[in-house]
């Protein structure tokens, strides 16, 4: 038990915070790195192979310590996720150098399984899926979501309701899954989600998925038309499933939810009906014996040219449909993109120079996109209006839909060519990311940063004419700093 009243105050700040975040390994900023204290900085030196040093901490004895630099954290983080841990990152909210006393520090932002935006932390050919489930009356409410594309899906359970879940769940392959009280007494739910997912599974309070709040949330993130059509298509149990999640995300994330605009009805009778077993012994995705992609279905047929498209044509293996209808709309396509091999081959070369826009506008949206993902943007940008002329060529009705709904994205492209350095650095504390004529206040400030000799021999000369006095000089010393002296 560590006596807190005892502790320096710079370590009872840190455990302040730590409280807010028991179940999280906190990566404490101090200076130039995160520093982790007492059981977590145990548990991250066993886990990744640290060195565990000490700290004064007001205690007779040394608080154990570990840490990371701050500016590759991100790898230390991943890590710890992959291992099913959730790191909350605390920042100093105030320069050191300017700040008299304490520097103001507060959890910005939680990292886990579900809620990883980065791209190095993610496979851009598989959605990460965080899903939310509402058990009542042993009928079921689900809600599943990739935030880094902003897909939000919700399903209600009812007959057969272990039997489905599973599948469903075996379906989306979530990596986090939260869930209420009620859902505790399913145990054979709970050792599926266990040992089948092999993903992290959170209790959240019962509170978070009141049917009649989630209605007032659903409709503050999504509008009223939203949620009515939700109610009309016979969705009950999944709405408070899906405020459950967007309170969690918000909680998470802790910088709204503004990337996630719509939310869509699932019902599984939309697809064949394939049990988890059933979906490993077919090998569409992965191999049984190596569970790796190569010799799969998805990898004999993969042939997509963009993350997005690697995503869509996995989703399309692993829900297959069974409307008619809807079949043949999609044969309809392949089979005009088929017949013109020219136009087809040109497309795939358009598609070849995108980003993956899905996940670049999400980082965007949480304002954690680098410089030189703003400038892969504009490119992109760049290719839209030759693609929308390109899907001219072609009538069916999938393709006419997709070039309808093709934003050129002009302002954007504009914006970025207009202000962003042609070939910035990788991060923006690296500097030089803003183009020199686009904000002439930031251009001044530079130029004192380059010039500044030549800037106070300007003003020497300046303030000489002014005044009439020739003998005027400016001069500087560590105590007064810049001064004007005459003699």
């Amino acid at each position: 038990m560590i006596e807190e009243a005892n502790l320096s105050p710079m370590m009872q700040q840190y455990m302040a915070i730590k409280k807010r975040h028991r179940d999280k390994i906190l990566f404490f900023r101090l200076g130039d790195f995160y520093e982790m204290f007492f059981e977590d900085a145990k548990l991250v030196s066993r886990e990744l192979e640290l060195t565990l040093t000490g700290r004064e901490c007001g205690l007779a004895e040394r608080a154990p310590m570990c840490g990371v630099p701050h500016h590759s954290a991100e790898g230390y983080v991943a890590r710890l996720i992959k291992k099913g841990y959730k790191v909350a990152i605390c920042e100093q909210m105030e320069d050191p150098a300017q700040t008299k006393g304490m520097v103001r520090r507060e959890g910005v932002r939680v990292v886990t399984p579900g809620t990883v935006t980065e791209s190095a932390m993610l496979d851009e050919s598989v959605n990460n899926f965080i899903g939310s489930i509402y058990a009542k009356n042993q009928c079921y409410g689900l809600a599943f979501s990739d935030i880094t594309t902003g897909e939000l899906f919700v399903c209600d359970i009812t007959a057969q309701g272990n039997v489905r879940l599973k599948n469903e769940l075996g379906k989306i392959s979530p990596v986090e899954i939260i869930f209420n009280e009620e859902f505790l007494s399913q145990r054979e739910l709970g050792l599926f989600i266990r040992d089948k997912l092999s993903c992290t599974a959170d209790l959240v309070e019962e509170e978070c998925f009141d049917e009649t709040k989630a209605k007032i949330a659903l409709t503050h993130q999504f509008g009223a038309e939203s949620l009515e059509k939700l109610t009309q298509s016979g969705i009950q149990y999944g709405l408070p499933a899906a405020a459950a999640l967007l309170y969690y995300l918000e909680q998470t994330q802790k910088a709204g939810l503004g990337r996630m605009i719509s939310i869509q009805p699932y019902f599984d009778r939309q697809y064949m009906n394939l049990d988890i077993n059933s979906r490993r012994n077919l090998e569409l995705t992965e191999t049984m014996r190596t569970r790796e992609k190569r010799a799969s279905l998805l990898w004999v047929l993969d042939k997509t040219k963009t993350a997005m498209g690697k995503r869509l044509l996995r989703s399309y293996l692993e829900q297959p449909l069974l409307n008619p209808a809807v079949i043949n709309n999609r044969l309809n396509a392949v089979t005009e993109f088929y017949g013109d091999p020219i136009c087809r081959d040109e497309i795939r070369e358009l598609l070849q120079e995108m980003i993956d826009l899905e996940r670049v506008m999400t980082r965007v949206v949480y304002g954690s996109a680098g410089p030189r993902e703003l400038r892969a943007l504009a490119k992109t940008a760049g290719t839209l209006p030759d693609l929308s002329d390109k899907l001219n060529h072609f009538t069916a009705k999938i393709i006419e839909d997709i070039r309808k709904n093709i934003d050129n994205l002009d302002d954007v492209s504009d914006l970025i060519e207009n202000s962003i350095e042609p070939d910035p650095p990788a991060l923006l504390r690296d500097g030089h990311v803003i183009r020199t004529g686009f904000h002439p206040p930031l251009d001044e400030l530079r130029a004192l940063l380059s010039g500044a000799k030549d800037y106070i021999a300007g003003m020497e000369q300046s303030e000489r004419e002014k005044t009439g006095i020739r003998n005027l000089k400016i001069s500087y010393n560590k105590v007064f700093g810049y001064y004007i002296e005459v003699t």
